[in-house]
């Protein structure tokens, strides 16, 4: 496997991994208004110069996406969002995979000291894929979503320096 630019042509398959409107949330929380979401939005997401989506591929096949971004000036800390794998791919470690990869570019490429995300707690399978690349829970919190309140947990990962 290995991580590659996200582009507009990756955001059709992307996007079909969300066979409903929940699993969309689950991915997307409130970040799009509607379920589906159109290629284009997956692209208006990504405007901006602190962003960088990435693409997980083997061989040609798209298996993964992340988004790494700054989420403050400070350049010390990247935030992890928008991250999937391919729904029948899953269970194959290429969760714990993407997740090593792009820990390793934040660090390598990006100069991170820190990595922090947020993570629905009934997505039990993603807080136990982000636990076993090392993350850990700091924090709950709750967000509006589709007029419910979804519990979330907030993750840090502090990073060796090179």
């Amino acid at each position: 496997m290995c991580l590659r630019p996200f582009n507009i042509n990756d955001a059709p398959t992307i996007l079909s991994w969300c066979k409903d409107k929940h699993a969309f949330r689950l991915w997307s929380a409130d970040r799009y208004k509607d379920y589906p979401a159109q290629p284009e939005e997956m692209m208006k997401q990504y405007e901006g110069d602190n962003m960088f989506p990435l693409t997980a591929v083997v061989g040609e096949e798209i298996i993964g996406h992340i988004l790494l971004r700054f989420p403050s000036e400070d350049k010390s800390v990247i935030r992890f969002g928008f991250v999937i794998v391919d729904d029948l791919k899953r269970g194959k470690g290429y969760g714990k995979q993407l997740l090593r990869l792009a820990i390793d570019y934040a660090k390598r490429e990006l100069g991170a000291q820190k990595i922090t995300l947020g993570v629905f707690c009934d997505n039990l399978s993603a807080v136990e894929c982000y636990k076993s690349v090392g993350f850990r829970i700091i924090g709950e919190d709750a967000y509006p979503i589709d007029g419910e309140k979804w519990k979330g947990f907030e993750m840090e990962m502090e990073l060796e320096k090179i």
